[in-house]
């Protein structure tokens, strides 16, 4: 499947103007918006971007759907927004307990442009209703499109929050602020 793109003209709400964003999501089938065992895809992207619209109007926001490493972006100079790796039906021999050791070992990463999101938390496989799991989960470990959905808005809202408290530029060379 081919990298999607998301290029949005999108007024800043506060005094500081944003100029453009640039957002790369990267990461694996859950990224892709993998859905329907490969027939669909629907990536959150897509719902990150249009929440980011919403919130800067008149900023020019680019949403990149990549399975590049996170150091790629650090060592550019990018801020990173970290995120957990989701639960999944499958708890089979010791799933679990690396899931777990992967995810606090993501919480507990420390540098100056790295930031943590719990998404587990945001996206629970086991803590809802059954109904609402129907709705959200495809096959157990991939998302529907209203799953993707709750996820994008889930991520861009954290990105919204740190956009807005941030007095740092995100980006040093001239065109993200």
């Amino acid at each position: 499947m081919e990298n999607p793109t998301c290029t949005t003209d999108i007024e800043s709400p506060t005094s500081k103007e944003i100029k453009s964003l640039r957002i790369l999501c990267f990461g694996d089938s859950l990224t892709a918006g993998y859905s329907s065992w490969g027939y669909s895809h629907y990536p959150y992207a897509a719902q990150i971007r249009e929440e980011l619209r919403k919130a800067f109007p008149a900023t020019e926001a680019h949403v990149v759907v990549s399975e590049e490493v996170w150091a790629v972006a650090l060592a550019t100079g990018a801020n990173v927004l970290a995120l957990s790796v989701l639960e999944a039906q499958h708890t089979v021999g010791d799933v679990v307990q690396r899931r777990n050791d992967l995810n606090e070992m993501i919480a507990q990463h420390s540098d100056d442009r790295w930031h943590y999101m719990d998404l587990r938390a945001a996206v629970p496989y086991f803590d809802m209703s059954d109904f609402l799991r129907e709705r959200i989960w495809d096959d157990g470990l991939h998302l529907t499109m209203a799953g993707y959905e709750m996820m994008g808005q889930a991520i861009a809202a954290k990105l919204i929050e740190l956009l807005q408290v941030s007095e740092k530029p995100v980006h040093t060379d001239g065109k993200t602020v």
